[in-house]
């Protein structure tokens, strides 16, 4: 198999793109896909300050890479979520990549610790709390990204969705007809109330192949196995059925996610407001913490105030 780009070998073909490409030429390609994303939503200026929600899987850290190369002020942070054995070595992937990429382009490497604050990890925190593993965790990350993007002035904050998580977040969210999560599932949501960092998803157009070529071709070293909490999650589920679609109609994925954007950009345009308009009727400081929430206590202190109050 020939690269239809160069006379070279290709090392991946793209059947939703009728495309194969050699190593270069992918690396080309998937860096192009980003700057497009990131022109096509108005993700943020080449004069912004962005920070990249980082975990130590291929597409956290080959987001933070392709920023970097493309020439962004991109720092990034890790939360160490104190999950035995896997957040070690996560941590430590991070940690490398900051040291021999990040560091010499001038990026520094921002570290948030979950056992420091709550005493253990987010495993033990959920089962403190009666919660699954995942929503808690999910619950901290997000907390810890906004406030720290927020207090440390970043313009915007990136994380490393690709086509393939929102193509499965989608499915998920429209088998239960969850309208509020359908309504701001987009790849750019602005920052619309004070305290609430602006957030961006600049591989929304790549898929998770394409990233994991991607990292092999560049030598991105990072965690391969799975998060063990994630064992039996739903979004694997759907993943799984989309992945069986693709590979009997090819650009699957790409057609359902991709046109659900323009029918949400189309009504957005006939009803005449912006997601900003939504999220200023919707959200309010919380009164424990200031940070943006649809309750009187966002879902963070209200796990914090239970965790505290929970029999040991």
């Amino acid at each position: 198999m020939r690269c239809k780009k160069c006379p070279q070998r290709a090392v991946l073909g793209l059947p939703r793109h009728n495309l194969s490409l050699c190593g270069p030429c992918l690396t080309d390609f998937v860096r192009s896909q980003v700057q497009r994303a990131i022109a096509k939503e108005r993700m943020f200026g080449p004069d912004q300050r962005i920070l990249v929600a980082v975990s130590g899987g291929k597409d956290s850290l080959t987001l933070w890479e392709i920023l970097l190369k493309l020439g962004y002020k991109a720092d990034a942070l890790y939360v160490d979520l104190g999950i035995s054995g896997y957040s070690e070595r996560s941590k430590d992937k991070v940690e490398r990549f900051a040291r021999e990429v990040a560091e010499p382009c001038g990026a520094r490497l921002r570290t948030h610790h979950v056992e420091e604050e709550f005493g253990s990890g987010v495993k033990e925190l959920s089962m403190l709390i009666k919660r699954p593993t995942c929503a808690a965790c999910g619950t901290v990350k997000r907390y810890q990204f906004n406030r720290v993007a927020w207090e440390n002035q970043y313009d915007v904050m990136a994380t490393g969705h690709n086509l393939d998580d929102e193509a499965a977040r989608l499915l998920g969210n429209m088998l239960q007809w969850q309208e509020e999560y359908l309504q701001k599932q987009s790849p750019n949501l602005p920052a619309s109330v004070e305290g609430f960092a602006k957030k961006v998803k600049p591989l929304y157009r790549l898929t998770e192949r394409e990233m994991a070529a991607y990292a092999v071709i560049n030598r991105i070293d990072y965690v391969v196995e799975e998060c063990p909490m994630a064992k039996g999650a739903k979004m694997l589920v759907y993943k799984d059925v989309l992945n069986r679609l693709e590979a009997e109609s090819p650009g699957t994925k790409q057609r359902f996610y991709w046109g659900f954007l323009e029918k949400q950009e189309k009504a957005a345009v006939n009803n005449h407001h912006t997601m900003s308009d939504i999220d200023q009727g919707a959200l309010q400081p919380c009164t424990t913490c200031g940070q943006p929430t649809t309750a009187s206590t966002c879902s963070y202190c209200r796990l914090m105030a239970k965790a505290k109050t929970a029999p040991a």
